[in-house]
């Protein structure tokens, strides 16, 4: 998926804006997705429920310190990745939006077929659930586990940090010894 185009916005403008609370354009598509996505099963950050209004102007906190509050929190990536919990068990899942059509999504189904998720060589992150958008058919998430930045990982040991390389080394032949991918 293409990155989004470079705002034009400075970082004191940006910053004006969420004081203020408005949401980006990016975090209002997720809005619209909310209702759907909550009668799949997923609750958003208060941030994205329709009828939202910014905690920290409805405790009158006036202060530039809103980033002590929960819903002043916006996503890195909001154009793509959003945190969820799933509310069947309350876990902390991340929705991936992808365009149906991509060959993501065929690659994510291949990668969490029970086959090859049970090979231990394979390292992939595992899809828990791929959902259609009803309402607009180009639009496909994707239900992983929440993970860390691969720059963030936190390793103790230089040994830890030698063997993740060898991991993502490994999961290539994994995949290729049950099947070829593309024919």
């Amino acid at each position: 998926m293409p990155l989004p185009p470079t705002s034009t916005k400075s970082i004191l403008d940006i910053r004006a804006e969420i004081l203020e609370g408005k949401r980006s354009t990016n975090e209002e598509i997720w809005v619209s997705y909310q209702p759907f996505l909550f009668s799949r099963g997923y609750k958003l950050r208060p941030r994205y429920s329709p009828d939202w209004q910014p905690s920290w102007k409805l405790a009158g906190d006036k202060s530039p310190r809103i980033y002590l509050y929960e819903d002043a929190i916006t996503p890195y990536r909001a154009d793509v990745v959003m945190d969820a919990i799933r509310m069947a068990d309350n876990r902390h899942v991340a929705l991936k939006k992808v365009e149906t059509s991509s060959e993501e999504v065929e690659i994510a189904q291949f990668l969490s077929s029970s086959e090859i998720a049970s090979d231990p060589r394979n390292h992939s992150v595992p899809i828990f659930e791929i959902i259609h958008h009803p309402d607009n058919k180009d639009v496909t998430f994707l239900v992983m586990p929440v993970l860390l930045e691969m720059d963030y990982l936190p390793f103790r040991r230089l040994g830890e940090f030698a063997e993740a390389p060898e991991l993502i080394r490994r999961a290539g032949p994994a995949i290729h010894a049950r099947q070829q991918y593309r024919t």
